[in-house]
């Protein structure tokens, strides 16, 4: 009988825990930067390339190129609600949405909006506007 209450009381305290864990997980998937320190994060990526056309008089082959060539210490990580912590930037030929929840660099010279640093994200910030938007 005292076996049985003690297993019990374990198998109680290892679903709580579990429990916990979730409920912790899932509002860290569901919270998020907010909107002004997300933009400050963007334009700081926006002005390492700026810089990197200004030395070099032409954008970027990828943002990887800035990154090396010093115009910037580190991606910062980006946090989005719904997403997991990014601190990459994804180069892409087009700006195409595909809800990574991250930073993505149009690098094809021959689209319109090469050397665009944008978001990543199908998702709306705190005010109701898309982050793909900024």
């Amino acid at each position: 009988m005292e076996a049985d209450v003690t297993t019990n009381r374990k198998m109680i305290a290892a679903a709580s825990a579990a429990l916990l864990a979730a409920g912790y997980g899932i509002y860290y998937f569901m919270s998020g930067m907010p909107a002004a320190e997300v933009i400050k994060k963007l334009c700081g990526l926006r002005l390492s390339v700026e810089l990197y056309r200004q030395e070099h008089r032409r954008l970027p082959s990828s943002f990887g190129e800035a990154l090396r060539d010093g115009k910037l210490e580190a991606v910062p990580e980006l946090k989005l609600s719904g997403h997991f912590k990014r601190s990459s930037v994804r180069d892409t030929p087009a700006m195409r949405i595909t809800d990574t929840g991250g930073w993505a660099y149009v690098n094809d010279p021959g689209n319109p909006s090469f050397g665009l640093l944008y978001i990543d994200c199908t998702g709306r910030d705190e005010k109701g506007r898309f982050w793909s938007e900024f």
